[in-house]
């Protein structure tokens, strides 16, 4: 992986951008990719690149890189690995291109010359790329169909700029944009903001699936892919398992290419124990790493050694740190809205990686397209509860207050809340509110007058119960909900992915992922998908013959760590915390700061089960310090 970056004039191409600009534009990327930076500079545009050396390890496949026509006439600037380059490449050698590297970014430039744009359908897997065509004067962005590597773009009134990441080009222009209050409310609602939002009015994310064309007149997104309902679906049968098995080992196997070390993130889960399963049938032994808690009812180590025992490959823990060093190096590198717990695990883990790898796969997607999560299970329990007179769910959640705090990820008391308010709500949004860290009476009490009046009518829960909308009527209410959980929630979890490893330099790949696979999850019907209260079916099927026996019946702990006691024992967090909001409350406006401190010390006195909500908070404070720098 690596990181880009880029600008275009729009209306006269004279425009230029100076050394001291671009150098700044290129920093800001270069954790993204330590082994090379490269530039690319002609009248009214700009290409820039750090690059993360992982095919083709050798200078000349270094970018920007121009295709290798006589006029070299498409330029680009690309993040990603390309699983099918080699097969691209040999269709485009039939029809007499000749290549000068062994890098799947050439690849890219053969194939745009050769289809143009439509050669985007042909790429198998996860890219963001910028491609200027010196011939037209234009600029093409293009990223992933589910955006697992990002791609933000600023316009401004004589421009557009883009990069991996959009404090690259705040601090770029040092020019601090104007927030987008509507986007505020919903990464309050959700700790996260889905694309195209991104905290600002002028800086947005590109969608996945998306492509961009941008000329001197200005900007013009397509769509080139979406998820399809258009065939029947699937017929249960034997040989469903079967070729989900045959598709999840060629997606890793495919997946697997690489000409740095490559290992392997190995939780106590089923979906990572099946990307190393496939890894192991492929004749590869890659390294795994696995994070290890001291608390006992998060530790996964002794389940993921049992899986790679049982694989007899090798497992390495790597102890979670929680201390002031270690959260506020965390800290740093969270440079947008995003407020995910298990962040700072993941880039201890990811930093420990790096260290004896460049690429890791890793096992997540599975939860989405086989209905893995919780809240398919609460989605079952719903609809009895719709059942309840209105005052009854009253009388229930005003006695919930009463529930002792247990320690657990989700508390008991947090549980009955969200399943009490999902109640409240009507099909599609009640899905959606299981997401939901603000409740509407939270923000009331803590969102400033000014804030309260600039969101009136703004509806985040709508925002993603829309996506259930778009999924034919003929299909069950479990596809349109895991519909919507790709498109809304999963860019969260793959940017928390992309950010705390590529700010080591380590590549993240996610085979589940792959889009064969996608499509085919999504045509299965729900019994393969989910039976008895349990989700993903049809992978405990496949793996029953071939996994540790206590394995099927393990609950998954997963990375996320205890947050609500984050917010009420632990000292070097509390701190932080503490520091955090001193800061705020003269720097920042949006929030109604004693409010929060009130919020804070009624969890800490165990009155309410706060911790998502406050880790939402310093987030944003972490953000809106950064920005203002």
């Amino acid at each position: 992986m690596c990181g880009i970056v880029g600008a275009y004039a729009l209306g006269r191409a004279e425009s230029s951008w100076s050394p001291e600009q671009i150098d700044r534009l290129i920093q800001g990327i270069r954790q993204r990719g330590p082994d090379a930076t490269g530039t690319f500079s002609a009248p009214g545009v700009f290409l820039g690149h750090a690059r993360l050396s992982v095919i083709d390890l050798s200078a000349t496949a270094n970018q920007p890189m121009r295709s290798s026509d006589d006029s070299g006439r498409l330029v680009i600037t690309y993040n990603g690995e390309i699983y099918n380059f080699r097969e691209l490449r040999q269709e485009l050698e039939k029809s007499g291109t000749r290549f000068r590297t062994h890098s799947d970014t050439e690849v890219i430039l053969a194939a745009w010359q050769h289809w143009g744009p439509d050669c985007v359908s042909q790429l198998d897997g996860i890219f963001a790329f910028g491609i200027f065509d010196r011939k037209d004067q234009a600029l093409y962005l293009v990223r992933d169909r589910l955006g697992v590597k990002p791609l933000f773009y600023w316009q401004t009134k004589d421009s557009i700029l883009f990069a991996s990441e959009p404090l690259a080009l705040i601090r770029g222009l040092k020019i601090t944009p104007e927030l987008a209050p509507e986007d505020l409310d919903t990464f309050f609602t959700f700790n996260y903001l889905p694309a195209p939002r991104t905290g600002f009015r002028d800086i947005r994310q590109l969608p996945g699936g998306y492509f961009a064309r941008i000329t001197r007149s200005g900007i013009k997104l397509s769509q080139y892919w979406k998820l399809g309902y258009d065939t029947p679906v699937r017929t249960n049968s034997a040989s469903l398992l079967e070729e989900f098995q045959d598709l999840l080992d060629s997606s890793v196997k495919a997946q697997m290419v690489s000409d740095a070390p490559l290992g392997l993130f190995l939780s106590g889960g089923l979906d990572s124990y099946a990307v190393a399963r496939s890894a192991v049938k492929s004749n590869q032994s890659p390294e795994t790493y696995t994070l290890s808690f001291t608390e006992p009812g998060f530790d996964e180590t002794e389940a993921a050694k049992a899986y790679a025992d049982y694989l007899h490959i090798s497992q390495t823990p790597i102890l979670f740190r929680w201390d002031e060093e270690h959260i506020r190096e965390t800290l740093r590198a969270m440079n947008e809205l995003l407020a995910d717990a298990s962040c700072f695990p993941y880039y201890q883990l990811a930093k420990f990686a790096r260290r004896h790898a460049t690429v890791i796969l890793a096992g997540d997607g599975g939860d989405e397209l086989l209905a893995g999560y919780d809240t398919y299970k609460a989605g079952e329990v719903t609809p009895y509860l719709h059942r309840l007179p209105g005052g009854v769910r009253s009388a229930v959640r005003s006695a919930s207050q009463w529930i002792p705090a247990d320690g657990a990820r989700y508390s008991m008391r947090m549980v009955v809340e969200r399943l009490l308010g999902a109640a409240d709500e009507p099909r599609g949004r009640d899905h959606a509110s299981f997401r939901r860290i603000f409740p509407d009476e939270l923000k009331n009490r803590l969102y400033s007058a000014e804030l309260k009046n600039a969101v009136r009518g703004s509806d985040p829960i709508g925002e993603y119960a829309n996506y259930l909308r778009e999924v034919p009527e003929t299909r069950s209410y479990l596809t349109a909900r895991q519909h919507a959980d790709l498109l809304f929630h999963l860019p969260s979890i793959l940017a928390k992915v992309d950010r705390m490893s590529m700010t080591h330099g380590l590549e993240v790949r996610v085979p589940i992922l792959s889009k064969k696979l996608v499509e085919f999850c999504m045509s299965l019907p729900d019994d393969v998908k989910r039976r008895q209260g349990k989700g993903k079916w049809i992978l405990r099927e496949t793996l029953r013959s071939s996994i540790p026996p206590s394995a099927l019946a393990r609950k998954k702990a997963g990375f996320l760590p205890p947050v609500d006691e984050w917010f009420r024992t632990s000292k070097p967090w509390m701190s932080i915390f503490d520091e955090h909001l001193s800061q705020a409350s003269s720097a920042l406006d949006y929030l109604d700061w004693k409010e929060v401190r009130q919020l804070w010390q009624e969890h800490q006195r165990y009155q309410v089960d706060a911790g998502f909500a406050l880790l939402g908070i310093i987030q944003f404070i972490n953000w809106g310090l950064k920005i203002r720098r």
